[in-house]
């Protein structure tokens, strides 16, 4: 389902609507790092309209699976993040011309878009603000301990005997063998 707000219906006073949102977006966006746990994520937007500007305040909800980045084990994350969004009517943005610096600031503002004078389209800011709030690095939890270098086991379920304490070459050891012959 869409989240769509019909311009007609919004007025100064803040009005608050639910949705829901399909997940069906992150197999294409994030393929390979984080999966969709639930098949929707939850919506709720506060939208007031002053003449052809719509101020939009949402707050996402949405469950992903994706793998510790440490340790590899199967992690479940919510997402629940909030964004303000301003929407001004067909034409605003470009109008005016490059002498025009309240027109120029106005485009060049990620947090305003223009609107087509009908309806309001929230679910490409929503699957942004999602993407945008996923973590980086994903973690089972703040303390994962990883997998050993060496052996390669979970190191949060079992312990190994390696010795990590011994001095590893680096990978660019041999490099520094070389020389440079000089003609």
């Amino acid at each position: 389902m869409a989240v769509s707000l019909p311009i007609s219906t919004l007025n100064a006073t803040p009005q608050t609507r639910e949705a829901s949102l399909a997940t069906s977006w992150c197999a294409e966006r994030l393929a390979g790092v984080y999966e969709a746990a639930a098949p929707t994520m939850a919506i709720a937007v506060t939208a007031s309209r002053h003449a052809e500007v719509v101020e939009v305040h949402a707050h996402v909800q949405g469950k992903f699976r994706c793998a510790c980045s440490r340790c590899a084990e199967p992690v479940e994350l919510t997402v629940d993040t909030e964004f303000d969004h301003h929407f001004v009517g067909p034409g605003q943005l470009d109008a005016g011309d490059e002498f025009d610096a309240e027109a120029a600031d106005l485009d060049a503002d990620p947090d305003v878009s223009e609107h087509d004078g009908a309806n309001i389209l929230l679910d490409e800011l929503c699957i942004e603000h999602t993407i945008l709030a996923l973590p980086d690095v994903p973690l089972c939890n703040e303390d994962c301990k990883g997998l050993c270098p060496r052996c390669g086991i979970n190191r949060n379920t079992e312990t190994c005997t390696c010795d990590l304490s011994e001095e590893r070459s680096s990978p660019w050891a041999k490099l520094a063998e070389l020389r440079v012959q000089k003609n």
